[in-house]
């Protein structure tokens, strides 16, 4: 999914309010919690039809989080920023810039990617070891799939609750 388009719109004060409110208690930016009740909105009426096929085994679940990555066992050891859009059990979505260069290799060890981001309503980060597994450019965006390789036992639990509920 392309963040290419900008949607502006007039509001009361209220709705506003009500939505800085729920922004600030999923910390999550307005812009990022507009985008999540508008899908919920069209998931449940049937509208919204996900264009790609799905590959876990899990149940994903969409989320924007803003996230740090970084190529483990790599030369480049700054972070790259990045948005998890969704997650589940064994694996996430993420997306990054598409200026930002980034390959599958062949040797696993050196492609392997660190994730730190915040779940909503918790308030410790999640760091996450992932494989990726495919990669897709995607108009000013790359999209990276990664299954779960390594994680502690609090954040594993903590995405264990966050799906759960």
């Amino acid at each position: 999914m392309s963040k290419s388009v900008m949607i502006c719109f007039r509001t009361s004060e209220e709705l506003r309010d009500a939505i800085e409110v729920i922004a600030k208690e999923e910390r999550r930016s307005v812009s990022a919690t507009i985008e999540k009740i508008l899908y919920k909105h069209l998931q449940e009426r049937k509208d919204f039809k996900p264009v790609e096929q799905e590959h876990r085994r899990y149940p994903r679940k969409m989320i924007t989080a803003p996230a740090l990555i970084t190529e483990l066992g790599s030369d480049n050891t700054t972070p790259q920023v990045g948005i998890v859009v969704d997650i589940s059990l064994d694996g996430l979505q993420i997306s990054i810039p598409d200026n930002y260069p980034y390959e599958i290799r062949e040797e696993k060890e050196t492609s392997r990617i660190s994730i730190v981001f915040a779940l909503p309503d918790y308030k410790r980060p999640i760091t996450m070891q992932c494989v990726p597994k495919r990669i897709s450019p995607s108009g000013g965006e790359t999209r990276i799939g990664a299954s779960l390789i390594d994680t502690d036992f609090a954040s594993y639990q903590a995405l264990q609750n966050y799906l759960v509920h």
